[in-house]
C-alpha cells in the first residue's frame, strides 16, 4: 500500500479518536443560525491569591436524543467565556480520553505545575442543562483553590462551581463589556451586536430570580 495513504488513513484514525474526547465548541457565530450558547467563568486561589496562570477543562455530555453530542470546554482563570453549542440537553462531566471514556481524575494545571484530583460529585449531580436556540445559559465559574502543603503531604487542589445568582449575573455582565470594548477586533464586535438581545434576555432572568435557580439544583 502507498505510504501517503497509510499515513492518510493513520491521520484520520488520529482524528476520529481525538474528536471522540469531545470537540471544543467555537467562540464567534450568530443566533440566527439557531446556535445555543453558554457563559462559563474560571477562578483559581493559590496560598498567596488569585492566579492568572492555570488551565482547566470539562466535558458537556449530551443524554436523550442529544447522547451523541459531546463538548469540551476549555476553562480559563479569570475570563468570562461565551461559547456555542448546538441546542439540547447537556450535563458537566468528566473529561474524555481519546477513546471517548471519561477520565477518573481531571486534569487541573496551576502555574505551570499538574495536578490530579478527582471530578466533584456536587457538580456530576448538579440537574441536567437545556440550552435553546438561540439563547444564552450561564452556567457558572469553578472555582479552583490549592491549599498549602502540611509536612510531608502533597498540595490539596478543590474544585467547586459556583453558581450562585450574583456570580451568574456577573459572568453575563462581564462578557457584555468584553464584547463592546472598543479596542475588540471587529469579528467580536460583530459577535456582541448579533448576542446583544440574548444576554439583555438572560440578565433579565438572572434579576427575576429569586433563588437558585432550577436549572442549578442538584438532581437526586
Amino acid at each position: 500500500m502507498n505510504h501517503a495513504i497509510l499515513a492518510w488513513s493513520a491521520g484520520v484514525g488520529l482524528l476520529a479518536a481525538a474528536g471522540c474526547s469531545g470537540t471544543v465548541p467555537g467562540q464567534r457565530g450568530r443566533p440566527e443560525q439557531g446556535v445555543s450558547a453558554i457563559i462559563v467563568g474560571g477562578r483559581f486561589t493559590v496560598p498567596t491569591g488569585e492566579t492568572l496562570s492555570g488551565e482547566l477543562s470539562v466535558n458537556l455530555d449530551g443524554e436523550g436524543a442529544y447522547a451523541d453530542a459531546s463538548y469540551r470546554i476549555p476553562i480559563r482563570p479569570h475570563q468570562s467565556l461565551l461559547y456555542q453549542v448546538e441546542p439540547g440537553t447537556y450535563r458537566i462531566a468528566p473529561t474524555r480520553d481519546i477513546f471517548g471514556t471519561h477520565q477518573p481524575l481531571l486534569r487541573i494545571k496551576i502555574e505551570g505545575r499538574d495536578y490530579r484530583v478527582p471530578f466533584p460529585r456536587d457538580i456530576l449531580r448538579k440537574a441536567a442543562l437545556e440550552l435553546k436556540p438561540k439563547k444564552i445559559l450561564t452556567v457558572g465559574t469553578f472555582a479552583v483553590e490549592l491549599q498549602p502543603a502540611l509536612p510531608g503531604r502533597p498540595p490539596i487542589v478543590t474544585l467547586r462551581l459556583d453558581d450562585s445568582i450574583a456570580t451568574r449575573r456577573q459572568l453575563v455582565q462581564d462578557v457584555i463589556r468584553e464584547m463592546m470594548d472598543p479596542g475588540a477586533p471587529p469579528a467580536g464586535q460583530e459577535n456582541a451586536i448579533a448576542w446583544a438581545r440574548a444576554l439583555q434576555s438572560t440578565l433579565m432572568e438572572l434579576a427575576s430570580e429569586t433563588g437558585r435557580g432550577a436549572l442549578y439544583k442538584s438532581a437526586p
